[in-house]
């Protein structure tokens, strides 16, 4: 296959393409005092980064799950076999796997999340391609939206059957290296990448899918993705304004303007979309992107601030305003997570988590964590620190955890986020004169445990010393 220079992203400064510095400067701020739990921000035009910062101990360059986002680079798979002649989005799905297919769902079917089948079904649907496929619907096939992660694992099944390569192993050359994506991992179910999720990625990896969007599926003089995909995919095909949408999110606002080919629109262009706040915005129109991982329930409040920023970039250069260019670099100089404490409270909705077995020990610069690990009869130990991040990776076997710990002792009870650094997911653990409990303050949606996190271990970070 023929190679080419990988998308560069360059650097300028904002008001060079016509966004200010002190609207940057805002939504950083705003982000971090709103509770929303911000990890990673990267805004482009043009081409050029704008801005690039993440909240400690979060690192720009340390790739995390993004939920669904992963479902739009299964949906480019489909785009790029579309282009190879391998399949048509019209292709009842049978043509190109040999289960039963009574509906005769097409692959566009999977790909806007138009089965039929209610919301109510594809929450309690299995992994399982056969399933989907003969469980009665009930709406006719194209008809009603309904969010199907077992839509997407069956795109994901369909690029291995046809292709006799995984998500990843396919995407690699054809889009992953063009757009100068290095090595990631994609969690795996049942032997297939999972195409609906799993997939772990940096902020600039998104930002990198999303400026190849925004130019049409191009690279400079090369056409990645055919420009007909990247613009059927950005379609709304289908209404998403009745129930039907992910289940943490009201079927209201940017999540009622229509679903594409696994992208959402938005009322700025369309996007990239992961459960807790995981996006790539791409606004054609304004040929500008921005990525973004972070953690919260409240993902309408996070887009509304994006929106802020929009609303403020004109379509000329702007005149440099030195205060408040040195107002931006303040604003990202240190930014930290654990400034933020204070409003990063426990999900209401999730369990405490067994504690049995976790002990604290108090030392003179913080804590030892100790904790059973996911191999039974080994314990963790975590180091925590007092006044600074303490980061670390816990083993176990072939995989490991990457985390980073905090705490505070106000005298009566002790306060601990540990962090798992390749996640959107931290833990609050508190001591008190009552015993230890341990709390999400967002949940894993797979499986709420630590050990769901595991990646491996050749994957884990290198960290620098703590």
């Amino acid at each position: 296959m023929p190679t080419a220079a990988p998308l560069v992203l360059s650097h300028a400064a904002p008001e060079q393409h016509g966004v200010p510095s002190a609207a940057l400067a805002r939504l950083v701020e705003q982000l971090s005092a709103a509770g929303l739990d911000p990890h990673a921000l990267l805004v482009a035009r043009r081409g050029e980064v704008l801005l690039e910062c993440s909240w400690a101990p979060y690192r720009l360059t340390e790739p995390a799950l993004v939920y669904s986002v992963s479902k739009t680079f299964t949906s480019l798979a489909i785009g790029l076999l579309e282009a190879e002649g391998r399949l048509r989005p019209e292709d009842p799905f049978d043509r190109h796997l040999a289960v039963p297919n009574p509906a005769g769902v097409t692959v566009r079917d999977l790909l806007t999340m138009a089965t039929g089948h209610s919301r109510e079904q594809t929450l309690t649907l299995p992994f399982s391609v056969e399933t989907l496929l003969t469980t009665p619907a009930e709406h006719p096939r194209g008809t009603h939206f309904a969010y199907s992660s077992p839509a997407t694992y069956a795109l994901s099944a369909l690029v291995t059957a046809i292709t006799g390569d995984s998500l990843t192993e396919y995407l690699r050359p054809r889009l992953l290296d063009p757009i100068g994506v290095p090595e990631r991992w994609w969690r795996r179910h049942d032997g297939l990448d999972q195409g609906f999720s799993g997939l772990h990625l940096t902020v600039e990896d998104i930002a990198r899918v999303a400026t190849l969007l925004a130019q049409g599926g191009a690279v400079e003089d090369r056409q990645v993705v055919p420009a007909g995909y990247v613009e059927a995919l950005s379609r709304a095909w289908i209404d998403t304004s009745e129930p039907g949408s992910p289940a943490d999110e009201a079927p209201a606002g940017d999540w009622s303007l229509g679903y594409g080919y696994q992208v959402w629109r938005s009322r700025h262009g369309f996007r990239l979309d992961g459960a807790y706040g995981q996006f790539g915005l791409v606004l054609p129109e304004r040929d500008l992107v921005i990525a973004y991982q972070g953690s919260t329930t409240d993902t309408g409040r996070t887009l509304e601030l994006f929106w802020e920023l929009v609303d403020q970039v004109t379509d000329t250069p702007l005149a440099v305003d030195k205060a408040e260019t040195d107002r931006l670099d303040q604003s990202v100089a240190s930014l930290d997570s654990w400034d933020a404490r204070a409003v990063i409270t426990p999900d209401p909705a999730a369990a405490p988590l067994d504690t049995t077995g976790w002990r604290i020990r108090d030392l003179p610069d913080g804590w030892l964590l100790r904790l059973p690990s996911s191999r039974p009869g080994e314990h963790w130990e975590i180091p925590v620190g007092l006044e600074r991040w303490s980061s670390g990776i816990l083993p176990a076997g072939e995989e490991a955890l990457p985390v980073a710990a905090r705490g505070e002792d106000d005298g009566a009870d002790l306060l601990i986020h540990l962090v798992v650094t390749s996640s959107p997911h931290r833990l609050l653990v508190t001591r008190t004169a009552a015993g230890l409990t341990a709390r999400w303050h967002t949940a894993p949606l797979w499986r709420p445990e630590l050990a769901t996190l595991l990646v491996p271990a050749a994957f884990a970070p290198q960290l620098p010393p703590s």
